[in-house]
């Protein structure tokens, strides 16, 4: 019993403090970042995740950078992956495709997955704070990489079927 209490005040301790962070967006600096570079750190992350295989095609143009914080960029891919990762259904192998590619003002990423796809009646809640379907979750995760994208001069929206799968697209201006 004792050993259970404790584990449910660190998980209370855990979510009080991940609400603190979201109240309190940490400042944005923006800096020159090569895009391609925070998405191989974040694939790297997740690379050996179990069932599950992230592919990568990366269209940027060589040279090309963002006006980005580094920092919020890679918990935004982060969060994104992990959320691909854990939209697997059991029943089949996770296939991750990220896709990276810039016109002359804007770099483009499509995070896609092959997951259960999200309900109709949550869609207009996906970047709501506190929301989440998962029993361990804050709901802060896509409400702070919205925060973060915005605060960037960026955006993200998403499509999805039910059982397909989903897609986030991002765009983050070029530095230019």
């Amino acid at each position: 019993f004792s050993k259970s209490f404790i584990e449910q005040i660190e998980s209370l301790a855990h979510i009080a403090s991940e609400f603190s962070n979201f109240a309190k967006m940490p400042d944005t600096v923006l800096a020159d970042v090569f895009l391609p570079d925070i998405i191989q750190q974040s694939v790297e992350l997740y690379r050996h995740s179990k069932h599950t295989t992230i592919l990568v095609n990366n269209s940027m143009t060589p040279g090309t950078h963002v006006k980005a914080d580094k920092d919020q960029l890679l918990r935004c891919f982060n969060n994104l992956i992990k959320n691909s990762i854990e939209a697997r259904p059991e029943i089949r192998r996770g296939i991750i495709k990220i896709k990276l590619y810039n016109t002359t003002k804007n770099a483009f990423l499509e995070i896609h997955d092959n997951g259960c796809g999200i309900p109709e009646n949550l869609r207009s809640k996906m970047f709501t704070p506190n929301f989440t379907t998962k029993s361990s979750g804050t709901g802060l995760g896509l409400a702070f990489v919205k925060q973060a994208l915005v605060n960037m001069g960026g955006n993200i929206s998403y499509t999805t079927d039910e059982g397909t799968g989903t897609t986030f697209y991002i765009n983050i201006p070029l530095e230019i």
